[in-house]
């Protein structure tokens, strides 16, 4: 049961991330769906949850948020597939392969043919190095390699190869690397999109995006903590990260009722996701130009880290 509960939790996390962003496959700024429901301790949480497993969100559907606001594509923002190799031990590696699931979905989404398949590669020789290797195969690759043209076949292999991982982990009782990986997967999401921001007065779309960012890294923080034990690597990685959660909790949340709602529920068109967030514009979570300010030096400071090995 235990671990029952620490998967519905990263479930939650995860579906977070999708907060107020489209889908690459589906329309330009699709409007949000939302549904009142009452959420009610861990075990209301398990049962609302467990029916929606299979939507498990991966660094692409995070990062559609670029979809809306067509940003330009910045090479020089993703980590070099030539660093790779500098890694050597299993939580600098597990790290890294979180940074690169994110830069591969950063580029299938701008549809970068070359630069996906080279860090579909990475992805693939670290998951090797770290024995997930059944996650990442060699038909995926054969498959990103036909199909190089087709932005939605980037899109979905890139998705493919993250829930390929989670499951993996998940059958072999790998919730260790899950923690790892994800929060290096969340500090590239976050370290991209305050560098997609060139002018916080006219970024409205970008700031709420990542203040609303204040739900997952507080359901992180409740899975990290829940599997923590005396796993070293585990409790690293909430260290790691308190200092962008300190920022985060200093975030006024507003006061309305976290929401759910599925495509099947309205008339309009829309791509089948699950949205989990607040209800409305007053339960969601607002970002002084002050607390983007320390945000955006914590992320910076957590990725260099990271990034150093």
């Amino acid at each position: 049961m235990k671990r029952n509960y620490h998967t519905c939790v990263l479930v939650i996390l995860m579906s977070s991330m999708l907060l107020f962003a489209g889908c690459k496959s589906g329309d330009k700024g699709a409007p949000n769906l939302v549904e009142d429901i009452e959420v009610g301790g861990a075990e209301g949480v398990i049962t609302s949850v467990s029916q929606i497993y299979h939507l498990f969100p991966s660094p692409s559907e995070m990062l559609s948020i670029i979809d809306i606001t067509e940003v330009p594509f910045e090479s020089e923002l993703l980590h070099p597939v030539g660093e790779a190799d500098k890694y050597m031990e299993t939580k600098p590696r597990t790290y890294i392969l979180g940074i690169y699931m994110t830069d591969l979905a950063y580029a299938a989404l701008f549809g970068r043919h070359e630069a996906t398949l080279d860090y579909l590669e990475t992805v693939k020789g670290l998951s090797e190095e770290i024995r997930i290797d059944e996650a990442v195969d060699d038909d995926m690759i054969e498959s990103a390699r036909r199909n190089v043209e087709y932005l939605d076949s980037l899109y979905n292999i890139s998705n493919e190869a993250f829930m390929n991982i989670l499951a993996y982990c998940e059958r072999n009782d790998r919730s260790n690397t899950v923690v790892m990986m994800a929060a290096a997967a969340f500090t590239e999401s976050l370290y991209l999109a305050v560098n997609l921001i060139d002018d916080y007065e006219t970024a409205d779309i970008m700031l709420q995006h990542l203040a609303d960012q204040k739900f997952t890294i507080n359901n992180f923080m409740t899975f990290a903590e829940g599997i923590g034990g005396n796993d070293p690597n585990v409790q690293a990685t909430i260290n790691d990260l308190k200092q962008i959660k300190a920022i985060y909790d200093s975030i006024q949340q507003g006061s309305g009722e976290i929401t759910i709602k599925t495509s099947e529920e309205t008339d309009e068109p829309q791509p089948k996701r699950l949205i989990i967030g607040g209800g409305g514009s007053q339960s969601q979570p607002s970002l002084t130009r002050e607390e983007f300010d320390a945000l955006k030096t914590a992320v910076f400071e957590l990725r260099t880290k990271i990034i150093e090995g």
